[in-house]
């Protein structure tokens, strides 16, 4: 073969194969939950200026709520009731939470008015609620109005025994489990070291699911790190998770022609600019 057309051969290979190899297929999904929004103004607008695909917790009973359920919407934000429930501890919680013992009329009544106000919520999970998850009388009635009102629930894991998920599964309704939460401890370094966490489990599993909350600490990692994502690292809303949509990656762009003159197929073998391969 004529040096030339080697070249152009050659050429063509390199360049190709660089241009492919410069686009990165999402493989791993990384959903981000960040609960207690509704009450602080400075702090959830900093949430709401991060990527949309940042999911939204927000409680009912919170003094901000129908506009930041408004907010969200106009953003094509995903949005999630954050539903008060009652823990293992004395600790008390918000106004219309569900609290073991209730009926499932109460349950029920609870959900319609947290409903009412965060309307466009696609799901729902629990604020605090070691102990109502753990209890299969509530959850029972609890998931049979999920189920009514075509909500999905994600299980925060406030306790390890909890049984909301078996039960979400037992009553036909959609369920989701939080992998990491970024925030048990605020310090920086901590918040650092739990979003590698989440990081390195979603390449692990395939799927990482991180819970944070409005916190300054939370905010200022987030904002780091979702800027220096990795391009193996495809960040997704909790609807994607809920529709269980895939994460189809672009399209690699096969250049068919090296930008060289093409040679002539008879000897002298000539290049000739835009002649691509024509012999005169």
């Amino acid at each position: 073969m004529n040096i030339l057309i080697k070249s152009a051969v050659k050429n063509f290979i390199v360049f190709s194969t660089a241009l492919y190899t410069s686009f990165s297929f999402a493989q791993s999904k990384l959903a981000i939950v960040i609960d207690d929004i509704g009450y602080h103004l400075k702090e959830d607008a900093a949430v709401f200026a991060m990527p949309r695909e940042i999911s939204v917790a927000i409680i009912p009973a919170a003094p901000y709520a129908r506009v930041r359920n408004q907010e969200a919407k106009s953003q094509g934000r995903d949005i999630l009731i954050h539903m008060p429930m009652q823990p293992v501890s004395a600790v008390k919680i918000e106004d219309g939470g569900l609290h073991l013992g209730m009926s499932a009329a109460q349950v029920n009544d609870r959900v319609n008015t947290a409903k009412n106000i965060v309307r466009d919520a696609i799901g729902m999970n629990n604020h605090m609620g070691s102990a109502a998850t753990a209890d299969v009388d509530l959850m029972t009635h609890l998931m049979n109005t999920l189920r009514e009102k075509h909500l999905f629930f994600l299980d925060s894991r406030t306790i390890g025994k909890s049984v909301a998920g078996k039960i979400a599964k037992a009553q036909g309704v959609s369920s989701l489990d939080r992998h990491i939460f970024l925030d048990d401890s605020n310090e920086l370094a901590d918040v650092q070291r739990q979003f590698q966490t989440a990081i390195h489990y979603a390449r692990k599993h395939g799927t990482a699911i991180v819970i944070g909350h409005p916190r300054p600490n939370t905010i200022a990692v987030l904002q780091a790190g979702l800027r220096n994502l990795p391009k193996d690292i495809q960040l997704v809303g909790m609807g994607n998770l809920w529709r269980n949509e895939k994460v189809i990656p672009p399209k690699p762009f096969i250049l068919l022609f090296s930008e060289m003159p093409a040679p002539t197929s008879i000897e002298p073998f000539e290049p000739v600019g835009l002649l691509r391969g024509v012999p005169k």
